[in-house]
Protein backbone atom coordinates (compact mmCIF):
# COMPACT_ATOMS: atom_id res chain seq x y z
CA UNK A 1 0.00 0.00 0.00
CA UNK A 2 0.98 3.52 -0.88
CA UNK A 3 0.93 5.84 2.19
CA UNK A 4 2.53 8.52 1.44
CA UNK A 5 0.54 12.16 1.74
CA UNK A 6 0.28 14.54 -0.50
CA UNK A 7 4.04 15.61 -2.22
CA UNK A 8 2.74 19.04 -0.79
CA UNK A 9 2.73 17.72 2.37
CA UNK A 10 6.71 16.89 2.90
CA UNK A 11 6.99 21.41 2.16
CA UNK A 12 4.10 21.65 4.34
CA UNK A 13 4.93 19.23 7.17
CA UNK A 14 7.42 21.81 9.05
CA UNK A 15 5.48 24.19 8.88
CA UNK A 16 1.93 22.53 10.75
CA UNK A 17 4.33 20.78 13.24
CA UNK A 18 6.45 23.66 14.43
CA UNK A 19 3.16 25.66 14.57
CA UNK A 20 1.63 22.77 16.68
CA UNK A 21 4.71 22.66 18.52
CA UNK A 22 4.10 26.39 19.39
CA UNK A 23 0.50 26.94 20.49
CA UNK A 24 0.85 23.77 22.74
CA UNK A 25 4.08 24.51 24.19
CA UNK A 26 3.27 27.23 26.80
CA UNK A 27 1.76 24.80 28.88
CA UNK A 28 4.36 22.71 28.98
CA UNK A 29 7.59 22.38 30.82
CA UNK A 30 10.21 24.78 29.79
CA UNK A 31 13.63 23.34 28.88
CA UNK A 32 16.41 26.13 30.09
CA UNK A 33 18.27 25.54 32.80
CA UNK A 34 17.25 21.54 33.18
CA UNK A 35 19.00 19.15 35.70
CA UNK A 36 20.13 16.14 33.53
CA UNK A 37 20.54 12.68 35.24
CA UNK A 38 21.87 10.07 32.97
CA UNK A 39 21.11 6.59 33.05
CA UNK A 40 23.02 3.15 32.26
CA UNK A 41 20.47 0.50 34.01
CA UNK A 42 16.69 -0.30 35.18
CA UNK A 43 17.59 0.03 38.76
CA UNK A 44 19.18 3.61 37.40
CA UNK A 45 16.06 4.68 36.15
CA UNK A 46 13.78 4.06 39.67
CA UNK A 47 16.31 5.81 41.48
CA UNK A 48 15.86 8.74 39.26
CA UNK A 49 12.48 9.13 39.15
CA UNK A 50 12.73 8.88 42.55
CA UNK A 51 14.89 11.60 43.04
CA UNK A 52 13.35 14.02 40.70
CA UNK A 53 10.47 13.81 42.87
CA UNK A 54 12.50 15.15 45.18
CA UNK A 55 12.85 18.68 44.56
CA UNK A 56 11.42 20.53 47.20
CA UNK A 57 8.16 20.60 46.71
CA UNK A 58 8.38 22.44 43.94
CA UNK A 59 5.70 22.80 41.17
CA UNK A 60 7.97 21.82 37.99
CA UNK A 61 11.09 19.96 38.95
CA UNK A 62 12.63 20.48 35.83
CA UNK A 63 14.69 17.35 35.59
CA UNK A 64 15.62 15.60 32.85
CA UNK A 65 15.72 11.73 32.61
CA UNK A 66 18.68 10.68 29.61
CA UNK A 67 18.62 6.87 29.30
CA UNK A 68 22.04 5.29 27.52
CA UNK A 69 20.30 2.82 24.61
CA UNK A 70 19.35 -0.42 26.14
CA UNK A 71 16.62 -2.61 27.55
CA UNK A 72 14.85 -1.41 30.69
CA UNK A 73 12.77 -3.97 32.09
CA UNK A 74 10.41 -2.94 34.59
CA UNK A 75 9.62 -5.06 37.85
CA UNK A 76 8.52 -5.34 41.06
CA UNK A 77 11.46 -5.78 43.15
CA UNK A 78 14.60 -4.79 43.16
CA UNK A 79 17.43 -7.58 42.48
CA UNK A 80 17.91 -7.42 46.29
CA UNK A 81 14.37 -8.35 47.10
CA UNK A 82 13.60 -4.39 48.29
CA UNK A 83 9.65 -3.23 46.39
CA UNK A 84 9.61 -0.44 43.48
CA UNK A 85 6.93 2.37 44.35
CA UNK A 86 4.13 1.68 42.13
CA UNK A 87 4.09 -1.87 41.80
CA UNK A 88 7.50 -1.26 39.32
CA UNK A 89 5.31 1.17 36.73
CA UNK A 90 7.30 4.73 36.32
CA UNK A 91 5.44 7.44 37.50
CA UNK A 92 6.51 10.73 36.23
CA UNK A 93 6.54 13.81 38.93
CA UNK A 94 6.22 17.20 37.61
CA UNK A 95 8.34 18.61 34.99
CA UNK A 96 10.17 15.68 34.53
CA UNK A 97 11.22 14.35 31.06
CA UNK A 98 11.61 10.74 29.88
CA UNK A 99 14.70 11.02 27.00
CA UNK A 100 16.14 7.61 25.40
CA UNK A 101 18.82 7.67 22.79
CA UNK A 102 16.84 6.09 19.87
CA UNK A 103 17.52 7.52 16.26
CA UNK A 104 14.60 7.34 13.89
CA UNK A 105 14.39 7.54 10.24
CA UNK A 106 12.08 9.67 7.61
CA UNK A 107 13.09 8.50 4.32
CA UNK A 108 10.14 9.97 2.35
CA UNK A 109 10.46 13.82 3.87
CA UNK A 110 6.49 13.53 5.08
CA UNK A 111 7.07 13.90 8.79
CA UNK A 112 6.18 9.98 9.31
CA UNK A 113 8.43 7.81 10.72
CA UNK A 114 9.63 4.72 8.84
CA UNK A 115 11.02 1.40 9.27
CA UNK A 116 14.69 1.40 8.79
CA UNK A 117 14.55 -1.47 6.45
CA UNK A 118 11.14 -1.58 4.41
CA UNK A 119 11.69 -5.54 4.51
CA UNK A 120 11.17 -5.67 7.97
CA UNK A 121 8.43 -3.19 8.57
CA UNK A 122 8.48 -3.61 12.63
CA UNK A 123 11.63 -1.78 13.21
CA UNK A 124 12.12 1.61 14.04
CA UNK A 125 15.00 2.29 15.69
CA UNK A 126 18.52 3.25 14.42
CA UNK A 127 21.12 -0.49 15.07
CA UNK A 128 22.59 0.23 18.06
CA UNK A 129 20.37 3.02 19.67
CA UNK A 130 17.41 1.30 20.70
CA UNK A 131 16.37 2.26 24.12
CA UNK A 132 13.74 0.18 25.14
CA UNK A 133 11.68 0.45 28.46
CA UNK A 134 10.11 -3.05 28.68
CA UNK A 135 6.79 -3.23 31.05
CA UNK A 136 6.04 -6.34 29.99
CA UNK A 137 6.88 -8.43 33.38
CA UNK A 138 4.45 -6.14 35.73
CA UNK A 139 1.97 -7.31 37.43
CA UNK A 140 -0.78 -4.21 37.13
CA UNK A 141 -4.52 -5.30 38.02
CA UNK A 142 -5.94 -1.54 38.00
CA UNK A 143 -7.73 0.27 41.18
CA UNK A 144 -11.12 1.45 41.54
CA UNK A 145 -11.85 5.09 40.21
CA UNK A 146 -15.19 7.56 42.12
CA UNK A 147 -16.82 8.98 40.64
CA UNK A 148 -18.49 12.66 41.83
CA UNK A 149 -21.91 11.14 43.18
CA UNK A 150 -19.16 9.40 45.71
CA UNK A 151 -19.82 5.72 44.03
CA UNK A 152 -16.94 3.77 42.92
CA UNK A 153 -16.42 2.37 39.84
CA UNK A 154 -14.40 -0.62 38.43
CA UNK A 155 -11.67 0.59 36.24
CA UNK A 156 -11.67 -0.65 32.91
CA UNK A 157 -8.44 -1.36 31.65
CA UNK A 158 -5.48 -2.11 34.35
CA UNK A 159 -2.97 0.89 35.11
CA UNK A 160 -0.25 1.92 32.95
CA UNK A 161 3.55 1.15 32.95
CA UNK A 162 4.45 5.02 32.16
CA UNK A 163 1.25 7.80 34.18
CA UNK A 164 1.14 10.53 32.87
CA UNK A 165 1.79 14.10 35.30
CA UNK A 166 2.36 17.33 34.28
CA UNK A 167 4.95 19.01 32.40
CA UNK A 168 6.01 16.08 31.58
CA UNK A 169 7.43 14.37 28.07
CA UNK A 170 8.76 11.66 26.90
CA UNK A 171 11.03 11.16 23.61
CA UNK A 172 13.53 8.79 22.01
CA UNK A 173 12.74 5.52 23.47
CA UNK A 174 10.40 2.53 22.63
CA UNK A 175 8.20 0.97 25.24
CA UNK A 176 7.10 -2.62 25.11
CA UNK A 177 4.11 -2.75 27.53
CA UNK A 178 2.89 -6.12 27.18
CA UNK A 179 -0.62 -6.24 28.07
CA UNK A 180 -0.94 -3.04 29.48
CA UNK A 181 -1.73 0.13 28.89
CA UNK A 182 2.04 1.53 28.02
CA UNK A 183 1.71 5.57 29.16
CA UNK A 184 -1.61 6.70 30.85
CA UNK A 185 -3.41 8.85 33.32
CA UNK A 186 -2.91 8.64 36.99
CA UNK A 187 -5.43 6.69 39.36
CA UNK A 188 -6.58 8.55 42.43
CA UNK A 189 -3.83 11.01 42.86
CA UNK A 190 -4.16 14.25 40.77
CA UNK A 191 -1.08 15.91 40.03
CA UNK A 192 -2.37 19.48 40.04
CA UNK A 193 -5.18 21.43 42.09
CA UNK A 194 -7.11 20.92 39.38
CA UNK A 195 -6.14 17.42 38.01
CA UNK A 196 -4.98 18.74 34.82
CA UNK A 197 -2.26 16.92 32.53
CA UNK A 198 0.04 17.58 30.32
CA UNK A 199 2.84 15.99 27.87
CA UNK A 200 4.62 15.69 24.75
CA UNK A 201 5.20 12.49 23.75
CA UNK A 202 7.58 12.43 20.48
CA UNK A 203 9.68 10.39 18.18
CA UNK A 204 8.82 7.49 20.38
CA UNK A 205 7.84 3.45 19.25
CA UNK A 206 4.78 1.82 21.25
CA UNK A 207 4.18 -1.79 19.93
CA UNK A 208 1.54 -3.98 21.37
CA UNK A 209 -0.29 -4.21 24.75
CA UNK A 210 -4.06 -3.33 25.22
CA UNK A 211 -3.83 0.63 24.97
CA UNK A 212 -0.55 2.80 24.00
CA UNK A 213 -1.37 5.82 25.51
CA UNK A 214 -4.81 6.27 27.78
CA UNK A 215 -4.99 10.76 27.88
CA UNK A 216 -8.09 10.95 29.97
CA UNK A 217 -9.52 13.06 33.01
CA UNK A 218 -11.28 11.16 34.92
CA UNK A 219 -12.79 10.78 38.63
CA UNK A 220 -14.13 13.93 40.63
CA UNK A 221 -10.88 15.51 41.02
CA UNK A 222 -10.55 16.33 37.34
CA UNK A 223 -14.11 17.92 37.22
CA UNK A 224 -12.69 21.09 36.22
CA UNK A 225 -9.48 19.67 34.19
CA UNK A 226 -7.61 21.70 31.02
CA UNK A 227 -5.49 18.96 29.96
CA UNK A 228 -3.10 19.31 27.12
CA UNK A 229 -1.12 16.57 24.98
CA UNK A 230 1.20 17.16 22.03
CA UNK A 231 1.22 13.38 20.43
CA UNK A 232 3.67 13.87 17.67
CA UNK A 233 6.46 11.87 14.93
CA UNK A 234 5.27 8.48 17.06
CA UNK A 235 4.71 4.59 15.93
CA UNK A 236 1.80 3.28 17.53
CA UNK A 237 1.16 -0.49 16.67
CA UNK A 238 -0.49 -3.59 17.35
CA UNK A 239 -3.27 -2.25 20.17
CA UNK A 240 -5.82 -4.56 21.21
CA UNK A 241 -7.88 -1.65 22.32
CA UNK A 242 -6.83 1.41 20.93
CA UNK A 243 -3.78 3.33 19.98
CA UNK A 244 -4.28 6.35 21.66
CA UNK A 245 -7.53 7.57 23.37
CA UNK A 246 -8.53 11.02 24.25
CA UNK A 247 -11.62 11.07 26.58
CA UNK A 248 -13.49 12.38 30.30
CA UNK A 249 -14.59 9.91 32.44
CA UNK A 250 -16.32 9.59 36.12
CA UNK A 251 -16.09 13.27 36.43
CA UNK A 252 -19.81 13.80 36.56
CA UNK A 253 -22.59 13.77 39.78
CA UNK A 254 -25.88 12.67 40.52
CA UNK A 255 -27.50 16.38 39.24
CA UNK A 256 -26.22 15.44 35.57
CA UNK A 257 -24.88 19.50 35.44
CA UNK A 258 -23.26 20.19 32.74
CA UNK A 259 -21.96 23.98 33.55
CA UNK A 260 -18.30 22.70 34.88
CA UNK A 261 -16.10 19.90 33.22
CA UNK A 262 -13.68 18.80 32.21
CA UNK A 263 -11.30 19.65 29.16
CA UNK A 264 -9.15 17.59 26.96
CA UNK A 265 -7.00 19.52 24.12
CA UNK A 266 -4.67 17.39 22.31
CA UNK A 267 -2.65 18.00 18.91
CA UNK A 268 -1.82 14.66 17.26
CA UNK A 269 0.88 15.40 14.38
CA UNK A 270 2.58 13.18 11.92
CA UNK A 271 2.75 9.93 13.45
CA UNK A 272 2.02 6.19 12.18
CA UNK A 273 -0.44 4.33 13.20
CA UNK A 274 -0.69 0.70 12.23
CA UNK A 275 -2.44 -2.82 12.73
CA UNK A 276 -4.11 -1.42 15.59
CA UNK A 277 -7.72 -2.11 16.75
CA UNK A 278 -9.02 1.06 17.14
CA UNK A 279 -6.22 3.54 16.14
CA UNK A 280 -7.54 6.58 17.70
CA UNK A 281 -10.43 7.36 19.82
CA UNK A 282 -11.74 10.63 20.93
CA UNK A 283 -15.12 10.70 23.22
CA UNK A 284 -15.95 14.15 25.23
CA UNK A 285 -18.10 12.36 27.69
CA UNK A 286 -18.19 8.68 28.80
CA UNK A 287 -19.21 6.91 31.53
CA UNK A 288 -21.35 9.82 33.57
CA UNK A 289 -19.42 12.80 32.36
CA UNK A 290 -21.14 16.11 31.96
CA UNK A 291 -20.37 19.23 30.31
CA UNK A 292 -17.03 17.67 29.36
CA UNK A 293 -14.50 18.65 26.00
CA UNK A 294 -12.35 17.08 23.73
CA UNK A 295 -10.23 19.02 21.06
CA UNK A 296 -8.73 17.16 18.72
CA UNK A 297 -6.36 18.55 16.00
CA UNK A 298 -4.81 15.91 13.63
CA UNK A 299 -2.11 17.12 11.74
CA UNK A 300 -0.19 14.49 8.60
CA UNK A 301 -0.83 11.59 10.02
CA UNK A 302 -0.87 8.17 8.15
CA UNK A 303 -3.34 4.88 9.35
CA UNK A 304 -2.95 1.73 7.77
CA UNK A 305 -3.92 -1.80 8.56
CA UNK A 306 -6.15 -0.47 11.69
CA UNK A 307 -9.58 -2.26 12.10
CA UNK A 308 -10.80 1.06 12.87
CA UNK A 309 -9.33 4.31 11.95
CA UNK A 310 -10.65 6.85 14.19
CA UNK A 311 -13.95 6.58 16.63
CA UNK A 312 -15.51 10.12 17.64
CA UNK A 313 -18.24 10.31 19.84
CA UNK A 314 -19.85 13.35 21.36
CA UNK A 315 -21.22 11.25 24.54
CA UNK A 316 -21.45 7.73 25.61
CA UNK A 317 -23.93 6.53 28.74
CA UNK A 318 -23.11 3.38 30.38
CA UNK A 319 -27.14 2.87 32.45
CA UNK A 320 -28.73 5.36 33.96
CA UNK A 321 -26.43 6.15 36.65
CA UNK A 322 -23.64 6.94 34.18
CA UNK A 323 -25.39 8.86 31.96
CA UNK A 324 -23.72 11.59 30.00
CA UNK A 325 -25.18 15.19 29.47
CA UNK A 326 -24.11 18.08 27.47
CA UNK A 327 -20.12 17.19 26.40
CA UNK A 328 -18.82 18.65 23.03
CA UNK A 329 -15.81 17.39 21.22
CA UNK A 330 -14.49 18.90 18.37
CA UNK A 331 -12.22 16.77 15.72
CA UNK A 332 -10.09 18.55 12.81
CA UNK A 333 -8.26 16.35 10.32
CA UNK A 334 -5.57 18.24 7.97
CA UNK A 335 -3.09 16.13 5.40
CA UNK A 336 -4.30 12.93 7.14
CA UNK A 337 -3.90 9.77 4.80
CA UNK A 338 -6.30 6.78 5.78
CA UNK A 339 -6.10 3.56 4.73
CA UNK A 340 -8.71 1.19 3.57
CA UNK A 341 -10.66 -0.32 7.06
CA UNK A 342 -13.24 -2.35 8.04
CA UNK A 343 -14.43 0.51 9.65
CA UNK A 344 -12.67 3.60 8.58
CA UNK A 345 -13.98 6.87 10.62
CA UNK A 346 -17.07 6.52 12.84
CA UNK A 347 -18.22 9.45 13.78
CA UNK A 348 -21.62 9.52 16.58
CA UNK A 349 -23.00 12.17 18.55
CA UNK A 350 -24.61 10.18 21.49
CA UNK A 351 -24.62 5.95 22.38
CA UNK A 352 -26.63 4.99 25.27
CA UNK A 353 -27.84 7.44 28.06
CA UNK A 354 -26.72 10.24 26.56
CA UNK A 355 -28.47 13.58 26.58
CA UNK A 356 -27.53 17.18 24.35
CA UNK A 357 -23.81 16.04 23.62
CA UNK A 358 -22.87 16.96 20.16
CA UNK A 359 -19.49 16.38 17.48
CA UNK A 360 -18.05 18.17 15.07
CA UNK A 361 -15.70 16.93 12.71
CA UNK A 362 -13.63 19.02 9.94
CA UNK A 363 -11.78 16.92 6.83
CA UNK A 364 -9.74 19.26 4.79
CA UNK A 365 -7.32 17.87 2.47
CA UNK A 366 -8.11 14.46 4.04
CA UNK A 367 -7.02 11.31 1.98
CA UNK A 368 -8.56 7.81 1.52
CA UNK A 369 -6.95 4.75 0.53
CA UNK A 370 -9.58 2.15 -1.57
CA UNK A 371 -8.40 -0.46 -2.79
CA UNK A 372 -11.84 -2.28 -3.41
CA UNK A 373 -15.23 -0.54 -5.02
CA UNK A 374 -17.11 -2.72 -2.83
CA UNK A 375 -14.56 -2.11 0.60
CA UNK A 376 -16.49 -0.36 3.67
CA UNK A 377 -17.64 3.66 3.78
CA UNK A 378 -14.79 5.55 4.91
CA UNK A 379 -17.59 7.27 6.94
CA UNK A 380 -19.94 6.78 9.28
CA UNK A 381 -22.15 9.36 10.71
CA UNK A 382 -24.84 9.22 13.16
CA UNK A 383 -26.43 11.09 15.80
CA UNK A 384 -27.45 7.89 16.87
CA UNK A 385 -29.39 7.20 20.12
CA UNK A 386 -30.11 9.05 23.15
CA UNK A 387 -31.84 12.03 23.24
CA UNK A 388 -30.90 15.62 21.46
CA UNK A 389 -27.13 14.31 20.51
CA UNK A 390 -26.24 16.12 17.03
CA UNK A 391 -23.08 15.46 14.99
CA UNK A 392 -21.87 18.02 11.87
CA UNK A 393 -19.18 16.52 9.34
CA UNK A 394 -17.80 19.28 6.81
CA UNK A 395 -15.40 18.17 4.17
CA UNK A 396 -13.19 19.90 1.64
CA UNK A 397 -10.84 18.74 -0.95
CA UNK A 398 -10.64 14.95 0.31
CA UNK A 399 -9.73 13.00 -2.33
CA UNK A 400 -10.23 8.71 -2.65
CA UNK A 401 -6.96 6.96 -4.63
CA UNK A 402 -6.25 3.72 -4.94
CA UNK A 403 -2.86 2.57 -3.87
CA UNK A 404 -1.43 2.95 -7.11
CA UNK A 405 -2.77 6.55 -6.71
CA UNK A 406 -5.68 5.65 -9.21
CA UNK A 407 -8.71 8.22 -8.67
CA UNK A 408 -11.96 5.32 -7.24
CA UNK A 409 -15.11 6.65 -6.16
CA UNK A 410 -15.49 6.71 -1.98
CA UNK A 411 -18.66 6.26 0.41
CA UNK A 412 -20.38 7.49 2.87
CA UNK A 413 -22.57 6.02 5.38
CA UNK A 414 -25.50 8.53 7.14
CA UNK A 415 -28.07 7.67 9.15
CA UNK A 416 -31.48 9.21 8.31
CA UNK A 417 -33.46 10.67 10.61
CA UNK A 418 -35.78 12.29 8.47
CA UNK A 419 -38.54 11.57 10.69
CA UNK A 420 -40.17 14.33 12.95
CA UNK A 421 -40.41 11.73 16.22
CA UNK A 422 -36.66 11.91 16.09
CA UNK A 423 -34.39 14.69 18.11
CA UNK A 424 -30.90 12.75 16.96
CA UNK A 425 -29.44 14.61 13.99
CA UNK A 426 -26.62 13.82 11.28
CA UNK A 427 -25.70 16.13 8.88
CA UNK A 428 -22.81 17.17 6.29
CA UNK A 429 -22.14 21.18 6.64
CA UNK A 430 -22.37 23.27 3.79
CA UNK A 431 -24.82 22.96 0.90
CA UNK A 432 -24.90 20.05 -1.30
CA UNK A 433 -23.65 21.89 -4.00
CA UNK A 434 -20.79 23.19 -2.58
CA UNK A 435 -20.32 19.35 -1.30
CA UNK A 436 -20.38 17.97 -5.00
CA UNK A 437 -17.63 20.72 -5.96
CA UNK A 438 -15.07 20.50 -3.00
CA UNK A 439 -15.32 16.53 -2.91
CA UNK A 440 -15.62 14.80 -6.36
CA UNK A 441 -14.73 11.43 -5.18
CA UNK A 442 -17.61 10.78 -2.81
CA UNK A 443 -21.44 10.72 -4.04
CA UNK A 444 -23.58 13.44 -2.52
CA UNK A 445 -26.20 12.40 -0.21
CA UNK A 446 -29.46 14.09 -0.68
CA UNK A 447 -30.05 17.62 0.39
CA UNK A 448 -32.22 16.64 3.64
CA UNK A 449 -28.66 16.01 4.78
CA UNK A 450 -26.55 18.80 4.53
CA UNK A 451 -27.28 22.10 6.57
CA UNK A 452 -27.60 24.51 3.80
CA UNK A 453 -30.40 24.01 1.09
Amino acid sequence: MNSRPFEGLRRFAPIVASAALVLLASPLHARDRRRVIEVHTVEGLYAAIKASANCGGTANCNVRIHLAPGTYVLSERSPRGVPHGHKGSLRLPPGVSLVGSEEHVDTNGDGVLDPIDPADPEVFAVPGTETTIDGSQLILEGEDRMDCAGQIRAHFFPDPVIYIGVNNSISALSVVPGDHVAIGSPTNEPMDSAGSLSIEITDTVIQGGGIAVDFSNSECAARRARSVLYFAHNVVGHAGAFGVGTTNFYTGGANDDPSVGPEVRATVAFNLFYENNTALRAVAGDEGTDGGSVGLHMIGNVFRGNATNLQARGGVGRGAELRTVGNHNSVRSDFDTFGEAPQNLSLIGGIGEAVDNSLEVELFDTRFIRDSPDAPPELTIAGESGSDNHVVVRMGHTTVRRSDGTPIMGSISIQDETDPSEDTTARLGGSRQGFIRKNPDFPAPPEHFFLEP
